[in-house]
C-alpha cells in the first residue's frame, strides 16, 4: 500500500509499469499481425526514454508450397484501355492452376482482374516511390533491386512487398527476358563464380544471387 510520503513514487511506478504493459501489447500486436512487409524504423516514447524500434528485411523464395500472403495497400490499377481504378486492396496470388488476381467493389459491385488484363498495377510507398507490378505470365511482377553493373541480377516479387518479398523469378542486367527462378534457370548465369555454384548445388537460390552479385 502506498502512503502519504510515497504516493508519488509509487504513481510514477505505476505509470511507468502500465506504459511497459502497453508497449508490450502494441508489440505482440505487431507480431501478431502478417508480416509480408517492410516494417519501418520508428520510435516510441517510454517512462524510461525513446525507444527506436528497427526495420527488417526478409525475402523469400515463392513456392506454391509455402504460398506468401500479400499485404492490402492502395493500389493503382491501369487497365488495357488506360482507365485507372484506385483502390486499397491486395493480390491473390497464383496457384499450380490458376493466374495472380487483384478485386475491387465499385457501386456495390466486385470487379475482378487478371494480369494479361492490365498494363500495370503499383502503389506508392513510405518514401513517395512508386512500387510498379508488370504482368507476366500468370501473375504480376515487381522489381526487388536495382543493380546498376553489368551482368548483375535482379531479383522479381510476386507481392508488392518489395521489402520482404516474394522472390519468384530473375533477369540479368541488361538482358530482355525475365525468368522463373529456378535451380535449372539460374545455372548457366554463376558458371563463373565458384561460391555462388557451392551455395546453387545446395539448393541457397537467393543465397547464390547474393553471393553473385557481390
Amino acid at each position: 500500500m502506498c502512503i502519504k510520503n510515497k504516493l508519488h513514487t509509487c504513481s510514477g511506478t505505476s505509470s511507468y509499469v502500465l506504459s511497459m504493459l502497453c508497449f508490450g501489447l502494441v508489440m505482440l500486436g505487431n507480431l501478431s499481425q502478417v508480416s509480408a512487409q517492410f516494417r519501418h524504423p520508428y520510435t516510441m516514447r517510454t517512462p524510461g526514454g525513446n525507444i527506436t524500434i528497427p526495420g527488417s528485411y526478409a525475402p523469400m523464395l515463392y513456392s506454391f508450397e509455402r504460398e506468401p500472403i500479400s499485404s492490402r495497400y492502395k493500389f493503382y490499377i491501369v487497365l488495357k484501355n488506360d482507365s485507372t481504378v484506385v483502390s486499397k486492396t491486395k493480390i491473390k496470388l497464383r496457384t499450380a492452376t490458376k493466374p495472380s488476381e487483384i478485386s475491387w467493389r465499385e457501386k456495390g459491385k466486385k470487379y475482378t482482374v487478371t494480369p494479361d488484363q492490365t498494363k500495370e498495377i503499383y502503389r506508392i510507398d513510405y518514401w513517395n516511390k512508386k512500387i510498379k507490378g508488370i504482368p507476366q505470365d500468370s501473375c504480376w511482377l515487381f522489381l526487388v533491386d536495382t543493380v546498376s553493373y553489368e551482368r548483375r541480377i535482379r531479383r522479381y516479387s510476386m507481392t508488392a512487398d518489395i521489402n520482404q518479398p516474394a522472390i519468384s523469378h530473375f533477369k540479368m542486367e541488361k538482358a530482355n527476358e525475365i525468368l522463373p527462378l529456378k535451380k535449372e534457370t539460374l545455372e548457366p548465369y554463376v558458371q563463373e563464380n565458384e561460391k555462388a555454384k557451392k551455395l546453387l548445388l545446395k539448393d541457397q537460390l537467393l543465397k547464390a544471387i547474393e553471393e553473385f552479385n557481390r
